[in-house]
């Protein structure tokens, strides 16, 4: 018998983990690499980005937390750009406008310059493309659905261990706009990824209207209001009436608001600690460790029902707020990087979690518009975790404060998840 349920299981994994799928598993990978990598990038050229442009840290923040913003408002209208052009075709463009934008930055000559590009170019085509391969994976995975998700999130592993040195090594070398292009460089190489990946389903096509032969007048009214009411169907918004939607919002907004502070904040951190600058990147890249292993720890569980989802979500919320809480007492190396490491532990669990929670409860076909209204009210989140932190740290000198208000978000985040248990509801 459970020889039969082993070649049962392998026969699935086999099944899910063909060569479609495969490419689709490594689209999703490099595009988890791409916007964790330009966002802790940017983080370790905040310091220089300060000193050219301006002496606020909280300014320079929110410039970067502008790009942020504009990834979940690009989200939102990722269901209507793949409904009319197809995944494939988008997740290669927006790609191609990460490049681009990253291109454009270094001929910036303000701190507001640098906002625009983020926010107008590279923030879309990040948004466009986070959203959309995470609800292609989603559909072409199913009960390795958790394995899957893991091995994606490993591409935040490639950002933490490689970005960061490898944005300290230009930013030395080459100054920050010479360390600018050499990632552009960088983030041009997801697009063969995105080729590679086939498509499940056929591009959508418009169907032939009843009206095709009236007067042009009327055609353009039909079909303008043809296209309202498709829009409005396609983005979704029966979703936002349902409990467990706002469940897993609150769950995500939590992790989003202390990944955006830490990514762009922890360098700076470490340094007010009197870290060098190739200390607190070989320290962030500490964080990489424990990240590759939260990607994976809880996905052979949660495949197999021997955990439940949410209680997962829970459990690492709580180690979240713990790693986070209790920083202000670490001084030393070795204290520090066991932090980090615990840090990427937890928020690379919960990350991972949270997407296979949102298929779980919200359903497969769904996806798309789930991760697009999660990521536009995420914007909140993002906002804050560029702005509170170095607010906190203009006013009181010290980032301490700014960790533990960090630390309590999660486990507070996690709270409607628990009422969602105890009263039967999830």
């Amino acid at each position: 018998m459970g020889i039969c349920s082993r070649r049962s299981s392998m026969e699935e994994t086999t099944k899910e983990f063909n060569s479609n799928g495969c490419f689709i598993l490594l689209m999703s990978f490099s595009i988890v690499a791409l916007w964790g990598g330009v966002l802790k990038s940017l983080g370790v050229l905040l310091p220089a980005l300060t000193d050219q442009f301006t002496d606020h840290v909280w300014l320079t923040g929110i410039a970067i937390s502008v790009m942020v913003v504009s990834v979940n408002i690009a989200g939102l209208f990722s269901t209507l750009l793949k409904d009319k052009f197809g995944s494939r075709r988008m997740l290669i463009l927006s790609t191609f406008m990460v490049g681009v934008g990253l291109v454009l930055v270094p001929l910036a000559t303000s701190i507001k310059h640098i906002a625009v590009i983020l926010a107008v170019v590279v923030g879309p085509g990040l948004g466009i493309g986070v959203v959309l391969s995470k609800a292609t994976l989603g559909r072409s995975f199913s009960k390795r659905y958790s394995l899957a998700s893991g091995i994606s999130h490993t591409g935040q592993v490639l950002s933490l261990l490689a970005f960061a040195p490898m944005m300290q090594l230009f930013l030395d070398t080459y100054g920050w706009r010479g360390a600018t292009l050499l990632l552009a460089g960088v983030c041009f190489h997801p697009a063969v990824c995105a080729i590679l990946a086939r498509e499940n389903k056929p591009q959508y096509e418009l169907p032939v209207d009843q009206h095709d032969q009236q007067e042009p007048n009327s055609t353009c009214r039909v079909c303008l209001g043809s296209c309202f009411t498709r829009a409005l169907s396609t983005v979704d918004l029966r979703i936002l009436r349902q409990f467990n939607f706002w469940v897993v919002f609150s769950c995500i907004f939590g992790i989003r608001f202390v990944n955006t502070a830490w990514f762009l904040f922890y360098v700076s951190h470490l340094h007010s600690k009197g870290f060098s600058p190739q200390a607190s990147a070989a320290i962030c890249s500490a964080s990489g460790v424990g990240y590759f292993f939260g990607c994976v720890v809880f996905a052979p569980f949660v495949d197999r029902g021997l955990v439940k989802c949410s209680t997962a979500v829970i459990i690492t919320s709580l180690v979240l707020s713990l790693s986070l809480v209790v920083d202000q007492w670490s001084k030393d190396t070795l204290s520090v990087t066991v932090l980090t490491v615990l840090y990427g532990l937890s928020s690379s669990s919960l990350f991972t979690l949270s997407d296979v929670l949102t298929k779980e409860l919200l359903g497969r076909d769904r996806l798309t518009s789930a991760f697009s209204w999660i990521g536009f009210f995420g914007i909140l989140a993002e906002f804050l975790g560029g702005f509170l932190p170095g607010w906190i740290k203009d006013t009181t000198g010290s980032y301490d404060m700014a960790f533990v208000i960090m630390g309590i978000t999660p486990a507070v985040a996690v709270i409607p998840l628990v009422i969602g248990r105890i009263t039967k509801r999830i």
